[in-house]
């Protein structure tokens, strides 16, 4: 699963559960401990969340997201 996606889902749900609820892949938990490897997402008491790097990062991924949407609406 995309790094992007993983941290746009641990955003919106926290919980384990809640997570593999509403992720489509078997890849869910090890992308989740390769995002915690590098420092994006930490799991205190249960819940993972995303840590100051992890927020610049999925911002970073939103605008990307935005700019590439812009593009391709002035091509069309």
């Amino acid at each position: 699963m995309a790094e992007g996606v993983l941290l746009r889902l641990v955003c919106r749900y926290p919980h384990p559960a809640a997570l593999a609820r509403n992720a489509a892949g078997a890849s869910l938990f090890p992308g989740l401990k390769r995002l915690e490897r590098a420092g994006l997402v930490t799991r205190r008491r249960g819940l993972y969340r995303l840590t100051a790097h992890g927020r610049r990062e999925l911002a970073l991924d939103l605008e990307l997201g935005r700019c590439i949407a812009r593009g391709l609406a002035r091509a069309a």
